[in-house]
């Protein structure tokens, strides 16, 4: 199946929001981005689900308002749910929002280390990869990892917010640089990369 890639970042977090699709379907990764802009790339495929990578607040801001306009469930961690519904977990008193989110369990599906995923053909890996938070988790597309903020391209995400920590971020490290070296990576945010450069350039993967 060929698959595509589309990039958003619109919003004044420089949080990325991804959309794979093909000619039919697609999935949202990180419901970050505006929703109006989205509706009009996705067209008249059909949205399958949302996933995020953790539950930070710059990477949900629009899921609520999204599983308004779309049929669809959304995948996280069971720990990123608990951080959507406080907004000192999320880091959303950080961003100036104050209003609480309402997310209806309903509509989520936890997911884990391990899980396969396959919807309308797009295969989907989970891994747990904690240390940036308690709730990371990556997506394994083909040959494509989305990694949310736990790596970067010359950088990695932070530890020192709740539930951050830094021996479990390297550890997660560790993991990923024993995965295939020719995985093109999606960060959080700024650029996509491979991860052999990554081992050639990124002094915290030395």
């Amino acid at each position: 199946m060929n698959l595509f890639v589309e990039t958003f970042c619109d919003n004044g977090y420089l949080a990325n929001s991804y959309l794979v699709y093909n000619d039919n379907y697609c999935i949202l990764i990180d419901p970050a981005n505006n929703i109006k802009t989205l509706k009009q790339f996705i067209g008249n495929r059909k949205l399958l689900g949302v996933f995020l990578t953790h539950g930070h607040y710059d990477h949900f801001v629009r899921v609520v308002d999204l599983l308004k306009e779309f049929d669809c469930f959304v995948y996280m961690h069971k720990n990123a749910y608990k951080k959507i519904l406080d907004n000192n977990l999320s880091c959303a008193t950080f961003f100036g929002c104050f209003r609480q989110f309402v997310l209806e369990e309903t509509r989520v599906v936890f997911i884990d280390e391990g899980i396969n995923i396959d919807l309308e053909g797009i295969k989907i890996k989970v891994f747990y990869h904690p240390g940036h938070t308690n709730c990371s988790l990556s997506y394994k597309i083909e040959n494509m990892l989305f990694c949310g903020d736990v790596l970067f391209s010359n950088s990695i995400g932070r530890s020192d917010l709740p539930t951050g920590n830094v021996v479990v971020l390297n550890n997660t490290l560790s993991r990923i640089k024993k995965m295939e070296h020719t995985l093109t990576l999606y960060p959080g945010h700024d650029e996509c990369f491979i991860l052999s450069d990554a081992l050639k350039h990124n002094p915290y993967l030395k």
